[in-house]
């Protein structure tokens, strides 16, 4: 049962980190902006995080090569989405 609660804490300690790394770019990028939201910064802020966790996944995950490969190519792919949507954001800007 001690491994139990062990795990537990490390999952949401884990979860917990996540989350204020995620405030932490938010609040970055919203200071680079002089503090206006904008589709750019939102888009930026997920294109941002959506790779610390993509690594950290890659890193953690067990699964094979072929399967990471895959999440790779589907991750490069909403990146590239991604990027697109600021580039078009910033031009329509």
């Amino acid at each position: 049962m001690e491994e139990n609660k062990k795990s537990v804490l490390i999952y949401y300690l884990t979860e917990f980190i996540f989350f204020m790394i995620a405030l932490g770019i938010l609040f970055s990028l919203l200071w680079l902006e002089n503090f206006q939201f904008s589709l750019r910064l939102l888009s930026l802020w997920v294109l941002i995080f959506n790779a610390i966790l993509f690594s950290f996944w890659f890193w953690k995950s067990k699964a094979k090569i072929w399967e990471k490969s895959m999440a790779l190519v589907y991750f490069l792919l909403i990146e590239y989405i991604i990027i697109n949507a600021i580039k078009f954001t910033s031009v329509a800007g």
